[in-house]
């Protein structure tokens, strides 16, 4: 968890993120991992979905909620989906390996 909360921050500190599902569906392609909360609505997670395996952008399953991913970004309100455009490709593959995803 402390690798995801890391890399979080450095994207949110240099601003190479984008938060919400409306700004993730706009900007899949230029990013390198995709985080999604458990609470994010199917018909949304299906879509993101689609895109990202359609751009071969890897995508993680958070495991809480959207209150619990907007903590960890340390913002004050819920967070859905978070795309993260920083991390080198090891960092990335080390954060699928650590939540389960080959």
């Amino acid at each position: 968890m402390k690798n995801l909360e890391k890399t979080i921050k450095e994207a949110i500190s240099t601003k190479k993120c984008k938060i919400g599902t409306r700004e993730v569906m706009g900007s899949i392609k230029g990013s390198k991992l995709i985080v999604l909360s458990n609470s994010l609505i199917d018909e949304e997670k299906s879509k993101i979905l689609e895109e990202a395996n359609a751009a071969k952008i890897p995508t993680l399953q958070f495991d809480g909620n959207s209150i619990q991913l907007g903590r960890l970004c340390n913002k004050t309100f819920r967070i859905s989906t978070i795309s993260l455009k920083v991390g080198n490709d090891d960092d990335i593959q080390e954060l699928l390996n650590e939540f389960g995803k080959k």
